[in-house]
């Protein structure tokens, strides 16, 4: 059987260097994966079942992403997410080596091996796992998906239905389903492991596809300016649906501790979640009257720094931001 291999090499200190080798099928791009012999009990389909998930226990006794998640969780069962490691990605056409933290190289483990996985609710996936890009932005992945659904929907308006749609309502579907998928999975790893490598490597995909369907169409609007060659001269530029956009721009994603944190610290709300995301999610309410204040009290108004727990526990919480150097990646010509 002809395979597809993209291969990651791990070196997690000057002993220890973890290698997987992914083996994808040329023709159906599934994951030839090596049978589990005796797989643990969070592996089971009905441990944690998502609540959409279309699998009966009678055909399937194993839910099929955890079995091919047993392996990450069980090698990386004594590290910490926040470990620095040097990674090394090989593909047919190119490496690519860089220093970064393990929950990031974790997370892009687990962007190849969801939708290949067997899981039909990743399967929609599967073109960018066959185009793995490893590591890659919240900007690469936006042009990403987008460029696969829109090509997905040319390919179904050549069926004999004819149903493809220039519209993005089933890509939000999608990215709906994966964090219900994502939710699921965090619950069963409480049980796999102690280790917070994998588990933080969930919640980092969990708040991307819960960040990209919010500002998709602004996202969008951005790109437009790169494909102006196509564009009329004459033809206007939409107007952005939403200001979500500048508003996140406002915040960066702390790699190390998992969290939005703002450029500007009095952009931090009071209850810690920004105004915006509140109303993305359709959470802001109109606030209740200030009560009046004693003007006989003047003690400093004491500011609630609890986190924002999302709907499936995960924390998202906002602090003050260090700026960090970031490592580049490197490309490295195969056979080097």
């Amino acid at each position: 059987m002809n395979s597809v291999d993209i291969i990651y090499r791990i070196k997690l200190d000057q002993d220890r260097l973890e290698t997987f080798n992914f083996r994808l099928d040329e023709d159906t791009f599934d994951l030839i994966g090596e049978e589990v012999p005796d797989p643990p009990r969070w592996t089971e389909l009905e441990y944690s079942q998502c609540g959409h998930c279309p699998l009966s226990s009678e055909e399937h006794s194993h839910c099929p992403l955890a079995l091919q998640m047993h392996s990450i969780v069980d090698r990386f069962h004594d590290t910490r997410s926040i470990d620095e490691v040097v990674v090394e990605v090989i593909t047919d056409e190119r490496r690519i080596r860089q220093k970064t933290g393990l929950q990031r190289v974790v997370a892009s483990m687990l962007d190849l091996i969801y939708p290949i996985c067997g899981c039909p609710k990743t399967a929609f996936m599967k073109p960018l796992a066959r185009f793995h890009l490893p590591l890659c932005s919240e900007e690469e992945t936006v042009f990403r998906v987008t460029g696969m659904y829109l090509l997905a929907q040319y390919f179904l308006s050549r069926t004999a239905t004819g149903k493809g749609r220039i519209e993005f309502d089933g890509l939000t579907g999608i990215y709906n389903d994966l964090h219900t998928l994502n939710t699921a999975v965090a619950r069963r790893l409480q049980s796999a492991t102690s280790s917070d490598s994998t588990k933080n490597a969930i919640t980092l995909m969990d708040m991307y596809s819960t960040l990209v369907p919010l500002l998709l169409e602004d996202e969008l609007v951005e790109m437009r300016g790169f494909f102006q060659a196509y564009l009329p001269e004459d033809s206007e530029k939409p107007q952005v649906l939403s200001n979500y956009l500048e508003k996140a721009k406002a915040f960066s994603m702390d790699l190390e501790n998992l969290e939005l944190t703002p450029k500007d610290d009095e952009l931090e709300d009071n209850d810690g979640v920004p105004e915006w995301i509140k109303a993305a999610k359709g959470e802001l309410v109109e606030a209740p009257p200030e009560p009046v204040e004693d003007e006989a009290k003047d003690e400093p108004e004491e500011k609630d720094d609890s986190p924002f727990i999302t709907s499936d526990g995960l924390k998202l919480e906002l602090t003050p931001m260090e700026e960090k150097a970031s490592d580049e990646d490197e490309e490295v010509p195969p056979g080097q």
